[in-house]
């Protein structure tokens, strides 16, 4: 089969017969970033289905990866080219259908000591001891309760995390510490969450993270910044807290950039909501 031939197959330009053999978009899911580096995921379709993969990393520009026909049911795809990214997300058209969901990675680079963290991405399993697992005793991850205006403490000991049910959602944020003096990378795999997404901002101190996987500056992701806000970003290579407030109705400093991964600090006047709407067509 020509290439072209293949390409209409793929976007239903060719009015295929295979397409009559979807019952429903395909789901990729058992998603997994090895630690030398190249991710995999895996989905079922039937034997001859033609297939596109596409890749993106800011959810807005998509480039086709792979290209070919389903040779069984249980369809594996690696990319190997993933070292390459510090995040990526995949979609897949089958037939002209895309997939029912988009499924991705972000590598967090933690140093020796302290990191804000975030999960950018909707796992099968958010818990604590899911999302950490191999992390040596004296790692500790701590969540800020604003009801009780306190940090909690979950920690590693004897190869066990203190509370290893607690979950990390997509929008919280966790202040991390690395006991090691080496850097590592972390690896969050899971669901890029879709819809109108909405984050509650209460008044006073709350630690949050953006509700898509994607990075720039607040001004950009849509932030509800309101004149007394302060953001207090963390500088993991200082190990220290940068402060950017909101005065005048302008940045003191310029606009906070936080990377897809990282949560911050919010020192609010008034409480909002964090709106985004996210759709990918």
């Amino acid at each position: 089969m020509g290439i072209r031939s293949l390409i209409n197959k793929v976007t239903g330009a060719g009015g295929s017969r295979s397409r009559d053999r979807l019952l429903a978009p395909p789901t990729l899911a058992e998603a997994v970033r090895f630690p030398y580096g190249p991710f995999q995921f895996k989905t079922r379709l039937a034997r001859g289905i033609s297939f596109a993969i596409e890749a993106s990393t800011d959810l807005k520009t998509w480039q086709s990866i792979g290209i070919g026909e389903a040779q069984a049911e249980d369809f594996e795809y690696m990319d190997s080219q993933a070292p390459k990214f510090s995040y990526r997300f995949y979609r897949m058209l089958a037939e002209g259908l895309r997939s029912a969901n988009i499924i991705g990675y972000a590598s967090v680079a933690l140093p020796p000591g302290f990191s804000m963290i975030a999960n950018p991405l909707q796992g099968p399993n958010n818990t604590i001891g899911a999302l950490f697992k191999d992390w040596p005793d004296g790692t500790t991850l701590s969540k800020f309760d604003t009801r009780f205006f306190r940090l909690s403490e979950n920690a590693m000991k004897e190869k066990r995390w203190s509370h290893p049910l607690e979950d990390l959602r997509p929008t919280e944020g966790a202040i991390f510490y690395n006991p090691t003096s080496d850097y590592k990378s972390h690896n969050f795999v899971g669901d890029v969450v879709q819809g109108e997404l909405s984050v509650p901002i209460p008044a006073g101190f709350s630690v949050r993270s953006s509700p898509v996987p994607q990075g720039g500056s607040l001004e950009d992701l849509g932030f509800p910044i309101a004149n007394g806000d302060v953001i207090h970003l963390f500088d993991r290579d200082r190990q220290n807290y940068v402060l950017h407030p909101y005065e005048n109705d302008r940045w003191k400093s310029g606009p906070p950039i936080v990377s897809v991964g990282e949560s911050f600090w919010v020192a609010k006047t008034q409480p909002g909501n964090w709106s985004r709407k996210l759709l990918i067509a």
